[in-house]
């Protein structure tokens, strides 16, 4: 039982239970349909193309650091979800070739330290691929996630921003995020959007 962790291999995947009723089409502002879906193992191929083609502005507002490919911890992170402390969903559309194409994510974890409270809070994170900004498919995810996380009785959600990112910090306002730059690191602000009572 022990053998896994002793030999480095990494800890095997297992799920609550698939989140199907989170399954949707979203027609946006723009006349473009995404299907929105909870993340699944066999995405690490679409995720890991869809990191990619991001340009290196929306990468780094997404990892605030330079990332080219994810590396395999983190690729098994972002697609081994188990749907109990972790939520992850993805947009896609099917294009000309019918091949599958991601182009936005959103996900939190529930944040270990807070497990025991009852205030429990959760890290969230969205990104949109460059060519999908601006047509209310950001905003739509985070509803989504709000809702899906006033369900699993969370109180807060928590991300940090670069304070150069003035259009994710818009959005965040429009949800009525409280935004409160870092002290330790000017780069970064911190969001929380409050979920109770909402």
């Amino acid at each position: 039982m022990d053998a896994p962790a002793a030999t480095g291999a990494p800890p095997r995947y297992s799920i609550a239970r698939y989140p199907t009723a989170m399954i949707d089409r979203l027609p946006l502002a723009d006349g473009r349909v995404v299907t929105v879906r909870p993340v699944l193992p066999q995405d690490a191929e679409l995720t890991q193309r869809f990191v990619a083609a991001l340009s290196p502005e929306t990468r780094y507002r997404r990892f605030q650091m330079g990332v080219g490919a994810l590396p395999p911890a983190l690729l098994r992170h972002f697609t081994e979800i188990d749907y109990a402390g972790h939520l992850a969903l993805l947009a896609a559309v099917v294009d000309e070739d019918g091949d599958e194409r991601q182009v936005a994510d959103v996900r939190y974890v529930v944040d270990a330290k807070s497990a025991g409270s009852v205030a429990r809070d959760a890290d969230f994170a969205l990104v949109v691929a460059d060519g999908w900004q601006g047509v209310g498919l950001g905003a739509e995810l985070i509803r989504r996630t709000m809702r899906a996380a006033r369900a699993r009785g969370l109180a807060r959600l928590h991300g940090e921003v670069l304070a150069s990112n003035a259009s994710m910090l818009g959005l965040l306002d429009r949800f009525g995020a409280r935004l409160r730059s870092r002290a330790d690191d000017a780069r970064l602000v911190d969001a929380w959007i409050e979920l109770r009572g909402g």
